[in-house]
């Protein structure tokens, strides 16, 4: 028994290196994927709140959209290896409500712009001639280019009342875990097509807002961390290799 079971693994080993290196050039898939993201709040991933005796400060994220290129690579009878990068806009709400001596509140939209450059392993299952169902997992890199700023302004009788805010990145960089489930339809001449679902989950905090209100003789200021995973409807597909 001990003796069998390195040489299972050796067999095993053996047929993967056997079975990648029949692979040729061509077995690359290049595609396309648009990615619009829902807001959802199940895993209360839709807003987050920073409040104080009179102010409230909540994000709202909004309807989003990423969009980019992909490139897979089959490892295995079952296995394929996804990589690519893709652009994301996370879209918000911001709500600012004071309740001191003046009462008001307001309403700013912003967007915070990305990169992502996912790395996963996919395993997918026949279901019928030109039918699969895929499953994917894995770490992607999140890049952030920049900050976000936005202002508002009410006005009370006389009295204006000045919003603002300034989005700052954690860092230029963050890992982040994402996992899809989908159905694709395979054509011998017209490529690959693929509908399905995605969770993106950055691996701690990649952005704080500072949230700041100005009123006569007054200033308050708030902090929030930006609610930032997001569930997404993936729409993929993969160009048919003519000389394939």
């Amino acid at each position: 028994m001990a003796l069998r079971i390195p040489f299972l693994l050796a067999t095993f080993w053996l047929c993967s290196i056997t079975e990648m290196s029949s692979q040729k050039k061509d077995d690359f898939l290049f595609g396309f994927q648009l990615r619009p993201i829902i807001p959802n709040g199940y895993l209360k991933a839709d807003q987050l709140q920073a409040s104080s005796e009179d102010l409230t400060y909540t994000a709202y994220i909004q309807p989003s959209l990423s969009f980019g290129a992909i490139i897979r690579k089959p490892i295995g009878p079952f296995w394929n290896l996804e990589t690519g990068i893709n652009f994301v806009r996370r879209n918000y709400r911001l709500n600012f409500s004071l309740t001191d001596s003046i009462a008001v509140s307001s309403n700013q939209n912003m967007s915070f712009i990305g990169y992502e450059i996912p790395i996963q392993g996919l395993i997918y299952v026949q279901l019928g001639k030109k039918w699969f169902m895929n499953a994917s997992a894995g770490l992607v890199i999140d890049l952030f280019p920049s900050e976000a700023e936005s202002f508002s302004s009410e006005k009370i009788d006389s009295t204006y009342v000045d919003f603002s805010q300034i989005t700052w990145r954690e860092s230029w960089f963050k890992l982040a875990a994402q996992t899809n489930l989908g159905f694709e339809y395979r054509t011998k001449d017209k490529g690959y097509y693929y509908l399905g679902a995605s969770y993106h989950l950055p691996l701690g905090r990649i952005a704080a807002s500072q949230g700041k209100v100005n009123y006569p003789n007054h200033s308050q200021t708030l902090w929030l961390d930006l609610p930032t995973g997001y569930f997404s409807i993936d729409l993929k597909y993969f160009l048919f290799d003519q000389k394939k």
